[in-house]
């Protein structure tokens, strides 16, 4: 069961990933689709995002598992370390934001605009934080499938930040471009 597993996982995880990527890559070239943040009124658009982003994230969260359980942690002592930093402290303060910001919100309602907090100093610590987090866990898990899941979601979460900027000016107007104008997007 392990081995179908450890062989399964890797496909249905990338490719969930990969059909993510191209959706939001498409909506960010063509503005009239829209996938992300989900549009109201189109529950079918949340609940494919919803699967998909789960199936990337279980899928990889249970591969990693049975990958240390079945083989361990095939990296040097210091690296571990930095490994471990890189992921905990990353997906600890995505987390973290993601409260802040309101779990709702996180997830394309809206909910006001926040400015304050960990949002006074980049306009998207979540995604930000969580690209740490990815970077650790590729560390710990070098295998070549979970990097390149990784590094898929890391693209796919870098196309959402253009395409949620487009989302909230419309949104927020104003509010935000000012907001814009006071806070790096990144740092």
């Amino acid at each position: 069961m392990i081995d179908l597993l450890l062989s399964a996982l890797p496909i249905l995880t990338f490719t969930s990933s990969s059909i993510l990527l191209a959706l939001v890559t498409y909506q960010l070239i063509n503005p009239n689709f829209r996938f992300w943040p989900p549009p109201e009124g189109q529950p079918r658009k949340k609940t494919v995002f919803m699967i998909l982003f789960r199936i990337v994230v279980y899928g990889l969260i249970i591969f990693s598992i049975l990958y240390v359980w079945r083989i361990g942690l095939p990296v040097s002592a210091p690296a571990k370390v930095l490994a471990i930093l890189l992921f905990a402290c990353g997906f600890a303060i995505a987390f973290g934001a993601t409260i802040a910001l309101g779990w709702a919100n996180a997830f394309g309602s809206k909910e006001g605009l926040r400015t304050d907090g960990i949002f006074r100093y980049s306009r998207n610590p979540i995604y930000i934080a969580t690209w740490f987090g990815l970077a650790g866990w590729a560390l710990l898990i070098p295998v070549p499938f979970a990097i390149a899941t990784l590094v898929t979601w890391a693209l796919i979460y870098l196309v959402a930040i253009f395409i949620e900027e487009r989302w909230l000016a419309q949104e927020y107007g104003e509010q935000f471009r000012e907001y814009c104008q006071a806070v790096r997007r990144f740092f």
